[in-house]
């Protein structure tokens, strides 16, 4: 998005198309999904109860390419500010600016995609699509993050 290295934080519900937008602009190696995280600490990307672990080891990541100075994209649905407060204060301390990149998917089109996902495997408690209620609790969460995101610090606010 710039020549610069920036933090590069999503903010979006489930299914509005993060992953495919941040996978159409940046390298594989620039971004850092929750998701995926999840799959190197429980060998399932689903895994709700990996959570606390995905997101230590994405602080750690996204501190270690700031401090070099690395572009670093967190692929996550970001709708709490304090969730958020924790990616910035990483990228003041590193100087790097931080630019929030919203989804305004409709809600109609997030749960109409988190209804074509599957389900859970045999044996697991969670597959890719996520209830509708959590769908609406985080779009909504995502609209009213509008209007804070640039008192909460981020240099830039991007609409998509």
């Amino acid at each position: 998005m710039t020549a610069g290295p920036e933090l590069v934080v999503l903010v979006g519900p489930a299914g509005a198309g993060k992953s495919t937008w941040a996978a159409a602009r940046y390298q594989p190696h620039q971004v850092h999904s929750l998701d995926g995280l999840r799959l190197v600490v429980a060998d399932d990307e689903n895994d709700q109860d990996a959570t606390a672990d995905a997101v230590a080891l994405l602080l750690t990541i996204v501190d270690a390419r700031l401090s070099r100075r690395l572009t670093t994209v967190v692929d996550a649905t970001n709708g709490v500010p304090a969730e958020r407060a924790e990616l910035l204060a990483i990228a003041a301390r590193h100087q790097v600016p931080a630019v929030a990149v919203v989804f305004g998917t409709s809600l109609e089109t997030c749960l109409d995609r988190q209804r074509r996902r599957p389900g859970p495997l045999p044996g697991r408690r969670w597959g890719r699509a996520v209830p509708d209620s959590v769908v609406r609790n985080q779009h909504q969460r995502t609209m009213t993050s509008l209007n804070t995101l640039t008192a909460e610090g981020f240099a830039r606010v991007v609409q998509v």
